[in-house]
């Protein structure tokens, strides 16, 4: 997991929740999306398989997305996934 950058102290945050992904105020760690996507492609990828629990039904749909038979086309491709966060200028 690449870690975001610590992100700009905003005025008016609740400074009592703090997220150890971005570095910064505003949420906790527990809710935050961007860590939670993140998270989601290592799972994708199979790097976090012994996490996860065998009938997770996520689990089971990641994982046969993963297994697909890789046709010759298909090998000479390159997909890198990635998660994108869209945020409110306040």
């Amino acid at each position: 997991i690449r870690f975001s950058k610590q992100l700009p102290v905003k005025p008016n945050v609740d400074r009592t929740k703090y997220c150890r992904y971005h570095r910064s105020y505003g949420h906790v760690t527990e809710d935050c999306v961007h860590l939670k996507d993140a998270i989601k492609i290592l799972i994708q990828k199979g790097y976090a398989r012994k996490y996860v629990k065998e009938g997770d039904r996520e689990t089971n749909e990641a994982q046969m997305a993963i297994d697909v038979p890789v046709t010759d086309d298909e090998e000479n491709r390159t997909v890198v996934p990635t998660a994108f966060a869209i945020t409110r200028l306040d």
